[in-house]
């Protein structure tokens, strides 16, 4: 005996079997729009280290706080390979020699770098906020004692 035979042997498809579908058919609908949540709280917006200024013992001292914030991003994180501020490394010292356009500079793979410590920055000019970003900055807060 198949299935069919045995449902319809046993009444056929009712008003029981119809609310039972509906009612297990609704969490089913509500998934899929929590699914689709995820491509806009997950997203990631660009980022870069956290820039740490420590002006002790450079040349430019009395300019760190004249400087444009991508002359400062550009002495302290490297750039990739596709002229954007590298996402996980950072200088492990202030790179002033970057800014002077007279400069020679032969190979900026050999400066020292470090990750990123003290947590990202991040681009908020598409998504204020996202659980990327959110857990991120908490981490990193937690991690530096600041409580984000």
């Amino acid at each position: 005996m198949s299935f069919a035979e045995l449902l319809d042997h046993v009444g056929g498809m009712g008003r029981f079997q119809i609310i039972y579908a509906i009612l297990l058919a609704i969490p089913v609908f509500m998934m899929a729009s929590h699914n689709l949540l995820q491509n806009f709280t997950a997203a990631t917006s660009e980022h870069h280290c956290h820039v740490h200024i420590n002006i002790n013992n450079t040349p430019y001292t009395n300019l760190t706080g004249k400087l444009a914030a991508k002359d400062l991003l550009r002495v302290s994180v490297p750039i990739d390979s596709n002229q954007q501020p590298e996402k996980c490394h950072r200088f492990v010292t202030m790179q002033w020699q970057l800014l002077d356009s007279n400069a020679i500079v032969t190979n900026l793979t050999e400066l020292e770098t470090e990750p990123c410590a003290d947590g990202w920055v991040y681009d908020k000019s598409i998504f204020t906020s996202t659980i990327i970003t959110e857990v991120r900055e908490s981490s990193a807060g937690n991690r530096l004692g600041k409580g984000y």
